[in-house]
């Protein structure tokens, strides 16, 4: 019989029921000492980690009766009331105490269990501001059914460097470098600038971010300018953005309103060079459930985005633009299923005028492997690859260990182009075979794919790290 002080039937009790459907030992089950221990000592740990500090019991009884050789067990569990946080103390200086009391997420009167305690823990660890973060429960000063607690901290280190080096095939050799102002005022601003430097692509970014008081471990509002130089395929572009959002994140999912300017002058080939600015307004939602970040088996990813632009509003041309992407990874015992769709497309009446940013391009490492980066799509008179107005890609993708958990091969095939019509979609394919390698920062990926359209029917070499989607 399980019971608290008040006849209640505690394994009915959602607290408790979990632990007590492995715990209770089976009728008919052998008596064993140990059990009943556990169940005993469990089911009082449970009580005060939910919030019932002042639990004890009014009846442990383990009863054996010899002549019919049975025990008994009785559990009757005088649990009290349930405590909730009293006063929220975050011992620091760097930050407003209204804004580092929220970064716990959590506040004075919610119901106190351990797991809110570990939680706000984590929550504020997790931020950039503090290297160390204690939660202490002031159980001894309890009353009127509140606990204190006080959080001692420790700050961070206030600037951080980084330097990158590495190779791809649609990059080439790149180098890049980061700062990283953790914390600028008490309102807990931040500041990063990225510079990366590839053979193809160079690109400077500076954001300032400001968390939003009255939800900052969620929210935040970003003020950022990016300038942009690429050249590839006999396209050279040279671009700036300045914009502002409002990002979000709720459990797995992330979004971001936004508005921002675009200036960018593209030159396509042997064409005259055109420069074209667009003040656009967009969302842009993402989700990633991912079973280890650095090499996934088991998962799925989703981004999308849509943006527009109005040609009365400092814009070259009006125009609405989307793109979706979603992929998957499923094991099948030994084996992993990985599978990635792509869709966008951008309608405007003034195609033509539109920079090669906001365009699209299919082909390369993460697109249709065995063609080089963005060589499909619409060309010119001259042969040069200017970009479609919609994009459709697919991949699918299988893999196996090899040797241990480390080395894995895999077999693909993807399909795509970038088009203007359906008339003309004219689908890439290629096909080919990789090696997957866990290395320290991540997933390795060399792929040899070939081409099943084109003039060029040569197998194509494809290198890079991270898990492609």
């Amino acid at each position: 019989m399980l019971h608290d002080a008040d006849g209640v039937n505690l394994a009915s009790n959602g607290t408790f029921q979990p632990f007590l459907q492995t715990a209770v030992p089976a009728l008919g089950a052998p008596l064993n000492q140990n059990a009943y221990t556990a169940l005993r000592d469990g089911l009082l740990a449970r009580a005060r980690g939910a919030g019932y500090l002042d639990a004890r019991w009014l009846v442990h009884e383990l009863r054996v009766n010899p002549k019919t050789d049975m025990a008994d067990i009785e559990l009757k569990l005088n649990t009290g009331i349930a405590y909730r946080l009293g006063t929220i103390t975050v011992a620091q200086s760097l930050l407003n105490p209204v804004l580092a009391e929220r970064l716990t997420g959590a506040k004075s009167g919610d119901a106190y269990t351990t797991q809110r305690l570990v939680a706000m823990n984590q929550n504020l660890a997790g931020t950039h501001y503090f290297s160390d973060v204690r939660v202490r429960p002031a159980l001894d000063a309890r009353r009127d059914g509140l606990v204190p607690v006080v959080i001692k901290t420790e700050p961070n280190t206030p600037r951080t460097y980084e330097v990158r080096v590495g190779y791809g095939t649609d990059t080439g050799a790149r180098l890049g470098s980061k700062i990283t102002q953790r914390y600028v005022n008490s309102s807990g601003d931040s500041w990063k600038g990225d510079l990366s430097l590839a053979q193809r692509q160079q690109t400077l970014t500076g954001t300032y971010s400001i968390p939003r008081l009255s939800d900052p471990l969620n929210q935040q509002y970003d003020l950022y300018t990016k300038f942009d130089r690429e050249s590839n395929l006999g396209i050279t572009t040279v671009s700036s953005t300045t914009g502002a959002q409002w990002a979000r994140k709720f459990n797995l999912w992330t979004s971001s309103l936004y508005s921002e300017y675009l200036l960018e002058r593209s030159q396509f080939g042997a064409e005259p060079a055109q420069t074209a600015g667009f003040l656009l307004a967009g969302a842009r939602v993402g989700r990633r459930d991912l079973n280890d970040p650095l090499f996934p088996t088991k998962g799925s990813v989703l981004s999308a985005s849509l943006s527009g632009a109005a040609k009365p509003l400092l814009s070259t041309a009006s125009l609405v633009r989307a793109h979706v992407m979603i992929g998957g990874l499923y094991p099948l015992g030994d084996w992993v299923l990985k599978g990635r769709a792509e869709v966008g497309g951008v309608v405007t009446p003034a195609f033509s005028t539109l920079p090669k940013s906001l365009r699209f391009f299919a082909g390369g490492d993460q697109s249709v492997r065995g063609y080089a980066y963005q060589s499909l799509g619409p060309k010119d008179a001259n042969g040069v690859v200017i970009g479609g107005q919609y994009l459709f890609t697919a991949s699918a993708e299988v893999m196996h260990p090899v040797y241990g958990r480390d080395w894995w091969g895999a077999a693909f095939v993807d399909t795509g182009n970038a088009f203007d019509s359906l008339a003309n979609m004219g689908l890439a394919t290629g096909a080919g075979l990789g090696v997957r390698w866990r290395s320290p920062v991540g997933m390795v990926r060399v792929d040899v794919a070939y081409p099943f359209n084109g003039s060029s029917r040569m197998p194509r070499l494809h290198l890079g790290i991270g898990a492609s989607f």
